[in-house]
């Protein structure tokens, strides 16, 4: 009997100091389990906030991909403009120097040809002055070589 006693004794202990005990294991279990979905929920929150500033750097890279073509494009375009000015410009340049370098041409053929005229005048003068000389006398001489100045003096104006 006494063995029946110590088991109902034992049952009785373990009855009391079950129920404080399994009470204390619940709470830690219980606290532990609170913990890991606290843990849980911040891991979700910066997933999401992670996937969001993802996304977000997704649209600034795009958006500045395009600002980068758009800025290339722009400075194509403005580059082919800018040659195409100075292509223009340059064929105007060359174009100008071209009817300067005629023009300084004509001139210089104009004063060529006036100044042979103005020499073959003068050595007419003289040859005809020479002629004249040896063969008529000095009256009718001066008289012939005064029509000659005249008629080269018109035929050179």
């Amino acid at each position: 009997m006494l063995e029946i006693w110590l088991l109902i004794a034992m049952a009785i202990l373990i009855g009391l100091v079950w129920k404080p005990v399994s009470r204390a294991i619940v709470g830690m279990l219980d606290g532990h389990a609170a913990k890991v979905r606290a843990e849980l929920d911040e891991a979700r929150r910066l997933r999401d906030e992670a996937q969001s500033l993802l996304a977000e750097h997704k649209r600034q890279l795009a958006a500045g991909q395009e600002h980068a073509r758009s800025i290339s494009d722009h400075a194509h375009r403005e580059t082919e403009r800018q040659a195409e000015r100075h292509r223009a410009e340059l064929e105007a340049n060359l174009a100008r120097r071209t009817e300067q370098a005629l023009g300084r041409i004509a001139q210089e053929e104009a004063r060529a040809i006036q100044d042979v005229r103005s020499q073959a005048a003068t050595l007419a003068i003289r040859t005809t002055r020479r002629l004249l000389s040896d063969q008529v006398d000095s009256d009718h001489a001066q008289v012939l070589v005064d029509r000659a100045i005249e008629e080269v003096g018109r035929k050179l104006s």
